[in-house]
């Protein structure tokens, strides 16, 4: 990426570039602030439940399913660790023994679960890993059979279901314990009475980092000083690279993104006064647009190892998943600060690229 400077003999001291890059900054943040509160906004006003067809498909629990309770309860006695890890996945306050000892009892009824069903979250096989996926609806033309189960912990009563097709182990809902035993206690007044003091509501667990890395290539325009003319000229060369970076899930839909990057220019004319390879940082904000897009935007500082070139930058991207894989494609656009008095517009200063990149999940 080629960024102008208007003396290639000269070089720009580190005052004029945080000059620079206090005028554009300000812009830029109140831009991102803006952006976090409009996607949190919309994350929080409604629950997306995913959709789910088919049971029995390799995200099974138990290969092959099971048709009686007995063999459903030899199953559990078999596989303690698959149905653990599953619950402590959820993030589920109950008690994993209450669990293993009411199928052992065989506390479990018989019955089906029409399409519309919805479940708090499912259990399922992950990449290798016993999982709870949160939120689906079973969307299939027919009920599905399999064994409700009702567990006492904690003084809340959580109503499960396990499909016969897989065994994922699923959440219906969870409802107060009306027992004896859960009764609230009659608490002794003393004069003066002392305020009753509510319990605060049980926060939700954060969701796990993302990291992630990529390869990107594209072209970049930029001013550079022409020396013949005494002037700055535009200029186009090649640019490939690297990233990693990290997603900072905010919601269910929302994302906080940092990435670092490396990046190598290539067919730079003669007169170009930036390095021909640099680093750099960018801070933003991803939103899904549905099970498999998303679109993001941030800001972004380049050639942050060379104070004399450091520039800030104002970038955009769409993506989406490749399969049902964790590879995903990107296509980025880019706006650089420019030190020209007369190439100082979007078209003199800009980059596109696009790229691919894994999620490690």
């Amino acid at each position: 990426m080629i960024f102008n400077k208007s003396s290639i003999e000269t070089s720009v001291s580190e005052d004029a570039s945080k000059r620079k890059v206090a005028k554009m900054l300000p812009a830029a943040v109140v831009g991102l602030a803006s952006l976090v509160s409009i996607s949190l906004s919309g994350a929080v006003s409604a629950q997306e439940y995913k959709k789910i067809t088919r049971l029995g498909t390799s995200q099974s629990v138990c290969d092959g399913g099971i048709e009686t309770a007995e063999q459903l309860q030899a199953f559990f006695a078999n596989n303690p660790d698959k149905v653990r890890a599953i619950l402590a996945d959820s993030g589920w306050s109950g008690d994993a023994d209450t669990v293993m000892t009411a199928v052992a009892n065989g506390e479990l009824t018989e019955r089906a679960y029409p399409t519309g069903t919805r479940l708090a979250w499912m259990g399922g096989k992950k990449n290798g890993q016993y999982v709870a996926l949160p939120y689906r609806e079973w969307a299939g033309k027919q009920s599905f059979s399999g064994f409700e189960l009702n567990v006492n912990s904690g003084c809340k009563v959580y109503n499960m279901a396990i499909p016969k097709a897989c065994c994922n182990i699923s959440l219906v809902s969870v409802s107060e314990d009306t027992s004896e035993a859960c009764a609230p206690k009659p608490v002794a007044v003393v004069e003066p009475a002392a305020p009753v003091v509510e319990e605060p509501a049980e926060t939700v667990s954060p969701l796990a980092l993302i990291p992630f890395i990529g390869a990107f290539a594209g072209s970049e325009t930029r001013a550079r000083f022409e020396p013949s003319w005494n002037m700055d000229m535009r200029d186009t060369s090649g640019i490939a690279g690297l990233k990693a970076g990290i997603l900072k899930p905010l919601s269910e839909k929302t994302s906080l993104a940092g990435i670092v990057s490396y990046y190598d220019r290539s067919g730079i004319n003669d007169g170009n006064i930036y390095p021909e390879d640099n680093f750099a940082i960018d801070l933003g904000i991803e939103r899904k647009l549905s099970e498999r897009a998303f679109i993001g935007g941030g800001i972004g500082a380049w050639n942050v190892d060379d104070s004399d070139f450091r520039d800030t930058s104002l970038y955009g991207l769409v993506g989406g998943d490749i399969g049902k894989s964790n590879l995903q494609w990107f296509l980025e656009g880019r706006v650089f600060d420019s030190d020209s008095e007369t190439l100082d517009s979007i078209s003199d200063n800009k980059m596109f690229s696009a790229g691919l990149r894994y999620l490690i999940k």
